[in-house]
């Protein structure tokens, strides 16, 4: 039996704990397919605080079966950020180390979390759309022939060709395309 939502939005502690019960399968699931490579023992913490989250958020669904999607949700989240803080905190720290030695006492072969994090396609995804925008930014051709250069391998006879310029004025391009994300870059770092 689902859950009275009017009474979750109520505060009722009974329905509550009727509610808890209903969604820890899936906040605990979600936790540990995020985490279980890296920090399994940190799932039921992620699902605890997800359950915590969910009561002021009870106030915003219309119906009681939303409830178990936003709790999905918010726990993957909550799991991403776990892994983001931790790996951030050991790039940091320089700890990320080799899992050589522990594969050679245990036979395990367990990927290098600096090179295979499960936030690999995360952080590429939005470095590649950080790009994408800073490249927007620059003056056409400029930020086409960046990206024909250095992303695609197209020779300078190749770029001139496709974007109707001398051969000689690729590199000319280039340098200023690199010189105004330079400056971009610069800006952003300072605020």
């Amino acid at each position: 039996m689902l859950p009275d939502l009017h009474a979750l939005q109520q505060g009722d502690a009974d329905v509550w704990d009727e509610a808890f019960r209903w969604l820890w399968p899936v906040v605990l699931a979600v936790a540990q397919l995020k985490l279980q490579l890296y920090f399994p023992d940190e799932a039921e913490d992620v699902a605890i605080e997800t359950l915590e989250e969910m009561v002021p958020k009870v106030r915003d669904v219309k119906t009681v079966e939303e409830l178990r999607p936003l709790a999905a949700s918010i726990a993957h989240h909550r799991a991403l950020s776990l892994l983001r803080e931790r790996f951030a905190k050991k790039r940091a720290a320089g700890k990320i180390e080799s899992p050589e030695p522990v594969q050679a006492e245990t036979g395990a072969d367990y990927p290098d979390p600096a090179a295979d994090s499960p936030l690999a396609a995360v952080e590429q995804k939005e470095l590649a759309e950080g790009l994408s925008r800073t490249l927007s930014e620059l003056k056409p051709p400029q930020g086409a022939i960046l990206t024909d250069f250095f992303f695609k391998g197209l020779s300078y006879e190749e770029i001139a060709q496709k974007h109707g310029v001398a051969k000689n004025s690729v590199g000319v391009y280039l340098k200023r395309g690199l010189e105004t994300l330079r400056r971009i870059w610069g800006r952003r770092g300072e605020s």
